[in-house]
């Protein structure tokens, strides 16, 4: 590997081979360290082939990058070569364009595969961890790949204790992108000179050294042979020969014939529920899906951020399955769970890796809607019928996740209920009508957004009563005038055209109506309800009107009270009727 790539070229392009080597030997000898041979008559210089023989401790492979061209990885595969540490990027935005090629087609040959990132440190803020992100996001390691690695070969210009800062920053970052410690490539020479030698990072568990170390039967190896975990891969030359290539390329061995330990091995999660919400009180399965790569171990499972009053129960925890069960169950108290969106955070732990997934638990209203009972009243500018009493029903209906629709229903005189359509699903007042001297009863019942339906709730029975003008429960004062018609209630009415004059209704009930007829020679009356102005109430009409209800007023409970109407006297058309009054009741 030694140097570069873009800028300064790699791997074969500036180095120039020997006079390169030449150069890393002339700084072995300044810092004291002797090659155990020449880099002219060393064995492993000029490898071709890399079979290993019966007592062979190692594996061959080799370290490609786009300097190499097209390679044919079946030729590779047949020299013996068990696996390929392959360039993937550099720097923070530079991308290997035969990386992706190299890595399939590797693989496909059945070799096993890594990817590296050459590093160019510089003092720029968040460098590292943006050389680290660049690299987590281009690599797509899977089964089959070895842990990534860093290529360290310069320093930036950074001192000891910077380029140390800046190469744990790296590793960190990665290691929290990929979930496992990579590896990191360097040649003593460089370790000593610009790492201060350090085992700081041996032994914080970034185990695996590729050490760069050409011409010699062994390699050197820094950092107090790496923390005494001793070398895991050699690049052994940098000027070998392999069938499949053309040209020069990098020779490595692996410290041992089984790379499994060497494998990117990682788990990461996924988390769902089996329904969008929960309703309070109820339970919702979820799982967790737990994606393997070359990875065995148990998972331990945890849960947090649940709300109160909710409870998750594991299926299978700890689990070296793909897929694990929980089931989570809320309060029916809406106290105890409140309805809202809770984000929760699944953490599997194993081998020292701890990963976690983000869930969205969304508790909906799983109570009822609150109903208030329905309350029948009298209503003005409504018909008095030949035989009913149009009526008024209204109710409210309350809930947290809003009302999805409402339902009326009613029985006369005690009989069956049956449905009133509603003008909309989620009205709350209803024009219906009673029959005359009659008995109705109304019940509503909501549901919520949710699908939560409340039971249905009874309204009062109310009958309803009617008192002809001529009834003993009216008094009159002043001039008033008998008048016949069909059209009016019963048949006749009583009007008056004086000013002053006045019509007292003495009754008990929950709700009154005053019936007049309206029309062009009709004027104004005052109405009082128990001694108090109400309203000045106008029967002049263009358009004639028999058994209107022209005033209404409605109490809470049954009472006795009086309703009095006094005639204004209207220039021109002073004439106000008593048709009737009509007087529910509860029963």
């Amino acid at each position: 590997m030694i140097m570069s790539s873009t800028a300064t070229a790699h791997r074969g392009a500036v180095r120039s081979g020997r006079a390169f080597l030449g150069a890393t030997l002339a700084i072995l000898l300044v810092l004291g360290i002797a090659p155990a041979a020449s880099a002219a008559g060393s064995a492993p210089n000029r490898a071709t082939t890399g079979v290993t023989d019966a007592t062979a401790t190692w594996l061959e492979g080799i370290d490609v990058s786009h300097w190499q061209g097209t390679i044919n990885w079946t030729k590779v595969a047949a020299a013996g070569k068990k696996f390929a540490i392959i360039k993937a990027t550099d720097s923070t935005s530079y991308i290997d364009p035969m990386y992706a090629t190299n890595h399939a087609q590797a693989r496909a040959a059945g070799l096993w595969t890594g990817a590296y990132h050459f590093a160019k440190p510089d003092a720029t803020a968040g460098d590292a961890v943006k050389e680290a992100d660049h690299f987590a996001s281009h690599i797509s390691l899977g089964a089959g790949d070895l842990i990534p690695a860093l290529d360290l070969e310069v320093s930036g210009g950074l001192s000891v204790a910077a380029l140390q800062k800046w190469v744990a920053s790296f590793l960190t970052e990665v290691t929290a992108k990929t979930g496992v410690k990579p590896m990191i490539y360097t040649s003593p020479a460089f370790w000593r000179r610009y790492m201060g030698d350090s085992s700081a990072l041996a032994d914080a568990g970034y185990k695996t050294l590729w050490v760069a170390h050409w011409g010699v039967s062994a390699p050197a190896v820094p950092a107090s042979n790496w923390g005494g975990k001793g070398w895991t891969f050699w690049q052994y030359t940098s000027d070998g020969t392999v069938s499949g290539i053309v040209g020069r390329v990098d020779l490595d061995r692996f410290n041992g014939l089984d790379l499994a330990p060497q494998a990117f091995s990682a788990f990461s999660l996924a988390a769902s529920l089996a329904s969008g919400s929960i309703k309070q009180g109820e339970s919702s399965a979820a799982s967790v899906a737990i994606k393997r790569i070359n990875f065995t171990s148990e998972v331990a499972l945890d849960i947090s951020g649940l709300p109160d009053g909710t409870t998750a129960t594991w299926e299978v925890n700890p689990t070296t399955h793909t897929v694990s069960a929980l089931t989570v169950t809320t309060a029916a108290d809406p106290a105890a769970t409140a309805v809202g969106t809770y984000p929760l955070t699944v953490t599997g732990v194993a081998d020292g890796l701890t990963r976690t997934t983000k869930l969205n638990l969304l508790i909906a209203d799983g109570i009822a809607p609150t109903v208030k009972a329905p309350v029948t009243s009298l209503v003005a500018n409504r018909t008095l019928g030949t035989s009913t009493v149009p009526v008024r029903v209204t109710w409210s209906a309350t809930d947290p996740s809003g009302i999805s629709a409402n339902a009326l229903q009613r029985s006369i005189n005690g009989g069956t209920w049956s449905t009133i359509a509603l003008p909309t699903p989620t009205t709350t007042a209803s024009d219906v009508s009673l029959p005359l001297s009659g008995t109705g009863q109304q019940r509503v019942r909501s549901t919520d957004r949710v699908a939560n339906t409340s039971v249905w709730l009874r309204g009062p029975v109310v009958r309803t009563l009617l008192s002809q003008q001529s009834g003993p429960s009216i008094t009159y004062s002043g001039t008033w005038h008998a008048s016949t018609s069909s059209a009016w209630s019963g048949g006749s009415t009583r009007y008056a055209t004086s000013a002053g004059a006045s019509a007292t209704y003495s009754f008990s009930g929950s709700s009154v109506a005053w019936v007049a007829a309206r029309g062009s020679t009709r004027g104004s009356a005052k109405v009082y309800v128990d001694g108090v102005y109400a309203a000045t109430v106008s029967l002049h009409s263009t358009t004639g009107q028999s058994r209107a209800i022209v005033f209404a007023r409605n109490w809470p409970t049954v009472g006795a009270h009086k309703l009095e109407i006094v005639v204004v006297g209207t220039a021109g058309h002073p004439r106000v009727d008593v048709d009737a009054f009509v007087r529910l009741a509860i029963s």
